[in-house]
Order: C-alpha cells, then sequence, then structure tokens
C-alpha cells in the first residue's frame, strides 16, 4: 500500500526516540505509545464519518456489506509513530481500492483517510505536543 500523503513532523522527535532506547524505559516507551495512540484517535472519527457508505446493487458480491470500511477503521501505534488503517484482507478487502482507485474497474480514488488527517492535522499536532510534554516532565520529576 502507499505511504500517506500526510504526516506531523515533530522537531527533535528523533532525538526523543533515541533517549528512549537508551534509557530502555518500559514505562516511557508505553507512556510515548499511549500518547501517539491518542493523537491517532483524534482522526479516527473524522475518517469513519468520511468513509464512504456504498450501497448494494443486484451485482453486488454476496459478500459485500455497505459500512464495513468505516467499522474497519482503527489506530495502531508503537512508541515510533502512530498509523491509521482502513481494511482487512478478509473482512475488507476492497479498501485500498477505494481508497486508491482502481482504474480497470472504474472506480476512482476516494482519499478519504488522507482527507481526515488534513482536516484534523492541527488539533493532532497539538493533542501530541501537549501530552508528549506532560510525559516528559513527569518522567523528570520522578
Amino acid at each position: 500500500m502507499a505511504e500517506s500523503a500526510f504526516t506531523v513532523q515533530v522537531e527533535g522527535l528523533d532525538e526523543l526516540k533515541r533517549a528512549l532506547r537508551q534509557l530502555k524505559d518500559s514505562d516511557l516507551n508505553r507512556a510515548v505509545r499511549e500518547v501517539n495512540k491518542a493523537a491517532g484517535e483524534i482522526v479516527k472519527p473524522e475518517a469513519k464519518r468520511t468513509a464512504p457508505a456504498g450501497h448494494r446493487t443486484p451485482k453486488s458480491s454476496k459478500k459485500y456489506k455497505p459500512g464495513r470500511l468505516a467499522q474497519s477503521i482503527a489506530v495502531v501505534a508503537s512508541a515510533n509513530s502512530a498509523v491509521i488503517k482502513a481494511g482487512s484482507a478478509s473482512r475488507v478487502p476492497y479498501a485500498g481500492a477505494i481508497h486508491f482507485g482502481f482504474p480497470r474497474r472504474h472506480i476512482k480514488a476516494n482519499r478519504f483517510l488522507f482527507r481526515a488527517m488534513a482536516r484534523s492535522g492541527a488539533e493532532v499536532a497539538d493533542t501530541y505536543e501537549r501530552e508528549i510534554t506532560s510525559v516528559i516532565r513527569d518522567k523528570i520529576e520522578s
């Protein structure tokens, strides 16, 4: 799958990750992962709201159920990043075709995840900055 066109760059994040690796502090890594997840969760409601619902037609596959794409949107976070994903190979295999398009099948790209990130980007950056500062202050004070 293609890389996201929208990312939030945080100054000093590489240095923070390097320091985390050197500290080998599992509590701090867990706290940073939770901050990443919280930042990703901000985008999730907008992505679900704007995900195409689709509709069944007489030619639709029996497996196709409208609304599954929106239900499949999830946030996966680690100490390094947060990723908003949609679809799965078994339940929603058409997610990539919907998001990125499939010209041979006459499916136009509907980049709802990218638009959700663009709309929520400022709030994600503010939340990330506030929460990561809080985690670092708590660690320094303890």
